[in-house]
């Protein structure tokens, strides 16, 4: 045997070359359904019970598995360069919703066994997507609404909902600077006012409340 043929890529089978690329992907789009749910909880301003939030990740979940078994590709997929397929197509969307179940356990196995066995059981692989620049961008096209509920999802989390913003301004210490001019302003502090000034033009009494109590915000609503 040369060490040409020893040492050569061409009998490491596509399915292998590319699972890791797929695993990332994977564990990523996990992570980003799980940040979606949340986020979805705070925009509905839902209390947020540990089974409220499971339920709302589960179904962020499989909305993502659905639509990336319809497409074979996800924002993920996309951006590590992998389309997930099944007889050279996409899988669709059942065996995308079945694959919502068992990719949490390859997650977990696979860097043991080396080898997804609940992919292989469906009959699922990854493969390379096209090579270039050019076609890289053009695949992104179909992810931007992805890329956007992501940054929704971040921007959802990282301002107060409704419940925080009345709590902070009407009950805490830092609120109270806050609503009085006294310390350098925060984001919590920003856009806390921001929330209060908006929701109390809409005519919500429990923030007009605060609002009163608020002389920044009170300043800002009274400006035309």
């Amino acid at each position: 045997m040369s060490d040409g043929a020893l040492f050569s890529t061409d009998t490491v089978s596509t399915e292998a070359r590319y699972q890791w690329h797929l695993w990332t992907a994977d564990l990523l789009d996990v992570a980003t359904s799980a940040l979606v749910g949340w986020a979805a909880l705070r925009a509905m301003e839902h209390e947020r019970t540990p089974v409220a939030m499971v339920l709302a990740m589960v179904l962020a979940w499989l909305a993502s598995s659905a639509v990336g078994g319809i497409w074979g590709r996800t924002l993920w997929r996309q951006l590590l360069g992998v389309r997930l397929v099944r007889n050279a197509g996409a899988p669709g969307a059942q065996r995308g919703l079945v694959r919502a179940f068992t990719t949490p356990v390859d997650l977990l196995v696979a860097p043991v066994l080396q080898r997804r066995p609940f992919d292989t059981m469906l009959g699922l692989y990854a493969e390379p997507v096209t090579a270039g620049a050019g076609a890289r961008l053009k695949g992104m096209v179909p992810q931007l609404p992805w890329l956007a509920l992501l940054a929704g999802a971040v921007w959802l989390l990282v301002t107060p909902t409704r419940a925080e913003m009345l709590k902070y301004l009407g009950s805490t210490l830092t609120g109270w600077h806050c609503c009085h001019g006294t310390r350098d302003v925060t984001w919590e502090c920003r856009t806390s006012l921001n929330r209060a000034v908006r929701e109390a033009n809409s005519g919500r009494e429990d923030v007009r409340a605060v609002v009163a109590d608020c002389p920044v915000a009170s300043e800002r609503l009274a400006k035309p």
